[in-house]
């Protein structure tokens, strides 16, 4: 049930989180069955099953996350395992499924409605947003009420890196950014895999320190492809500001990777 030996374990407590884990997914499907009536179903340009499908596997990828996790339901310094959720990680759960729900729109053109002319072209980008919105609170909510976890820190991070991979390939799919800016969404994935990898070889891994102003980097990333999601702005000005603001996040990786490998210094 967790990693760590330390943790106070409950079995009645993991219990009521597996039975919460469901009630995740139940209120997952629901949001993607109300997206899928009122965005996809009476839309001409969009596959409604391939839009299904879409959503269901990132829906499922996140569901695993969370599954995995459940033994991490404790503060860091209580080390007691905690029988809910907490509204912080209710709203990650939300943000999931706008995840997986803007998943849909993968290798589909722009969305647009016979019913709403132009309107549902503002659905992609707004539903991102939502999900960049979701993750500047979510944190901020677990804190108020403190109920801060290890397992929304994880939850937090990777739906971070799952959204930046996602809405870019959204956006690039649409033309809307250059197809190199998807070294953004792969850039958390090849490190955390480099990562595994050195450690299952044996190599010696060098843990880095938390990056400065990390938060605001990758909020700038989140903001910038929700805007460019939307049917506000076009190339080339969407492909110059890609190709300036990936930068420092790339750097940042890269930084990373070479105090991982021991040829920079962590501090």
């Amino acid at each position: 049930m967790s990693d760590n030996p330390e943790v106070t374990l409950s079995k009645k407590n993991f219990g009521r989180l597996r039975s919460l884990w469901w009630a995740t997914i139940g209120l997952c499907l629901l949001i993607l069955m109300g997206a899928f009536w009122l965005f996809v179903r009476e839309n001409p340009r969009l596959n409604g099953t391939q839009w299904i499908l879409q959503s269901t596997v990132v829906l499922f990828y996140f569901s695993g996350l969370l599954r995995s996790a459940l033994g991490w339901n404790y503060h860091p310094d209580q080390k007691v395992l905690l029988p809910g959720l907490g509204y912080g990680t209710w709203l990650t759960v939300i943000r999931g499924a706008l995840t997986a729900m803007l998943a849909g729109f993968l290798f589909q053109p722009w969305p647009e409605s016979n019913y709403f002319p132009g309107r549902l072209s503002w659905v992609p980008g707004l539903t991102y947003l939502a999900a960049a919105a979701l993750d500047f609170i979510d944190g901020k909510v677990a804190r108020a009420c403190r109920h801060e976890t290890r397992l929304g820190a994880f939850l937090d991070i990777n739906l971070d890196a799952l959204g930046l991979l996602v809405a870019p390939a959204v956006a690039v799919g649409y033309g809307q950014l250059p197809p190199v800016y998807l070294c953004v969404g792969f850039a958390y994935y090849f490190y955390v895999g480099g990562i595994w990898l050195r450690k299952k070889f044996s190599k010696p891994v060098t843990e880095p320190g938390p990056w400065r102003g990390a938060r605001i980097i990758a909020g700038v990333q989140m903001g910038f492809v929700g805007v460019a999601l939307l049917p506000l702005f076009n190339p080339p000005v969407t492909t110059l500001t890609a190709y300036v603001i990936m930068i420092p996040l790339l750097a940042g990786f890269f930084k990373d990777w070479m105090i991982v490998c021991g040829y920079l210094d962590s501090k």
